[in-house]
C-alpha cells in the first residue's frame, strides 16, 4: 500500500529551509509546512493530519533548541524526528537519542546517508516498495519502440501493478494504443509538480480496463511540452515508484537534462533497434553517450525489433561486437499483427496472445522483471 509521507521542516534560515524542502520533495516526501521556529510545532502535531516526519535544524544554540523540543518525540510516538546540527558534541548526540530523536544528522548533510535514513523511515511507514522503472528508447523513427513499450506494459500489467508514461512529448501515442482518452496529461501533473501525491496522480492516470495499466499521456498541445520539467519528473518517478510494481517509460533518444534524469533514474534502459545501418550507428552512438554519463552496462538492454531469421542487413554478432553488449532480446517481425493492434487500439498481447510476437514480448517482460527465461530466437 502506498503511503504519502508528510513532513514539517523547521529552520530559522529561509534559504536552508527551502533547500531542505526541495531535497525532500525530490525524494518524494510531501512538505506540508516550513517553520522558522518550533513554537507552532506542538499544536501541529496534535492535529488529526499530523505529519509523520519533523526535520528540525537545532542551530544556532543546539543544546537550548533540543531542550525546547525534547519532550515532543516522547509525546508523539508516531512522529519521527530528524535533528540537524553543526555541533558534533557527543553529549548533544546522546541527549538527542535519549529524547527519542530518530536520526541525528551532522551538518553539512551527507546526502547518501540522509537518503538512507529517509529510506528506513519510508520502510517503517509502508513506503518501502520500489517499482522497477523500465525506460524504452528508440534508435530511429518507426523502429517500433512505442509498440514494444505499450505491449510490454500490458503484458507485465497482467500480473503486476503497472504504469505507462508517454515521454515522447510531441509525437507520443500511448493513449491511442490503448484506445483511451485521458482527461489529464503529464503537462497537467507538472503544473502541480510541487504537490504531486497519490490523490493527484489517481485522478491524472487513465486506467485501461482490460489490462489494468495506468497511463499518463503526452500533452495534448505541442506547446504544452514546455511545462514538463526535470524537477517535476524526478518527483513523479519517486511517487509512482511507491504506487506501482513496474513503471514503463516510452521515451526518446536524447541527452537533454530531462531525459538524462530518466536514464539515470531507470533501473533498465531498453534500447530498441533494427538490424540496419542507420539504427545500428545510432545505437552505438547512444550507448556510448550513456556510458559517458555513468550508466552501468548492466542497466542497458539491447532489443532487436522486427527480427527475421534470414535477410537482415547486419549480423547480430557484429552489432554485439560494436557495442560490447549482448543483444538481450529478439522480437520477431509481424507487421500485420502490430499495425492491426495499433489501429484497433488494443495491445496485441491482449488481442492476439498466441502469436509469436506476443509470446516474445510476454517472455521479455518476465525477463525484465527478473525471471529466468530463454532468449527468444
Amino acid at each position: 500500500m502506498h503511503v504519502q509521507l508528510n513532513c514539517v521542516v523547521v529552520d530559522p534560515d529561509d534559504q536552508n529551509r527551502q533547500e531542505m524542502a526541495s531535497f525532500l520533495t525530490t525524494f518524494g516526501v510531501q512538505v506540508v509546512a516550513q517553520l522558522s521556529n518550533t513554537d507552532p510545532l506542538e499544536a501541529m502535531l496534535n492535529r488529526s493530519d499530523a505529519p509523520q516526519l519533523v526535520v528540525v535544524n537545532l542551530d544556532p544554540g543546539a543544546t537550548d533548541s533540543l531542550r525546547r523540543i525534547g519532550h515532543l518525540p516522547r509525546q508523539f510516538h508516531n512522529v519521527s524526528f530528524f535533528a540537524l546540527s553543526q555541533v558534533l558534541d557527543p553529549n548533544l548526540l546522546m541527549d538527542s537519542m535519549a529524547a527519542g530523536v530518530k536520526e541525528f544528522v551532522p551538518l553539512p548533510i551527507n546526502e547518501i546517508r540522509f537518503t538512507a535514513a529517509l529510506e528506513r523511515l519510508a520502510n517503517v511507514n509502508g513506503m518501502g516498495k520500489r517499482a522497477k522503472l523500465i525506460n524504452i528508447i528508440p534508435t530511429q523513427g518507426g523502429c517500433g519502440a512505442s509498440t514494444i513499450a505499450c505491449n510490454l506494459a500490458a503484458s507485465i500489467g497482467q500480473t503486476k501493478k503497472t504504469a505507462l508514461i508517454d515521454l515522447d512529448l510531441v509525437r507520443g501515442g500511448c493513449a491511442s494504443y490503448f484506445d483511451t482518452r485521458p482527461r489529464y496529461t503529464i503537462a497537467d501533473v507538472m503544473q502541480s509538480a510541487d504537490r504531486v501525491d497519490r490523490t493527484l496522480l489517481d485522478n491524472a492516470l487513465a486506467v485501461h480496463k482490460k489490462t489494468g495499466v495506468s497511463i499518463l499521456s503526452r500533452p495534448d498541445l505541442p506547446e504544452d511540452t514546455q511545462r514538463v520539467n526535470q524537477p517535476g519528473l524526478v518527483r513523479l518517478y519517486n511517487i509512482l515508484g511507491r504506487m506501482f510494481d513496474c513503471v514503463v517509460m516510452d521515451s526518446v533518444m536524447s541527452v537533454d537534462p530531462m531525459y538524462a534524469t530518466t536514464l539515470q533514474t531507470a533501473d533498465l534502459n531498453v534500447v530498441v533497434m533494427q538490424l540496419n545501418v542507420p539504427s545500428a550507428k545510432n545505437t552505438e552512438r547512444y550507448v556510448g553517450a550513456m556510458r559517458r554519463m555513468g550508466i552501468e552496462s548492466s542497466k542497458i538492454k539491447i532489443v532487436v525489433n522486427r527480427f527475421v531469421k534470414k535477410g537482415w542487413d547486419i549480423d547480430p554478432a557484429e552489432v554485439e561486437r560494436a557495442l560490447g553488449l549482448k543483444i538481450s532480446w529478439l522480437v520477431p517481425n509481424d507487421f500485420k499483427t502490430a499495425i492491426s493492434a495499433i489501429n484497433y487500439g488494443e495491445p496485441f498481447v491482449v488481442s492476439s496472445p498466441k502469436t509469436e510476437i506476443s509470446t516474445a514480448i510476454s517472455e521479455f517482460g518476465k525477463f525484465l522483471m527478473g525471471k529466468q527465461v530463454a532468449l527468444a530466437a
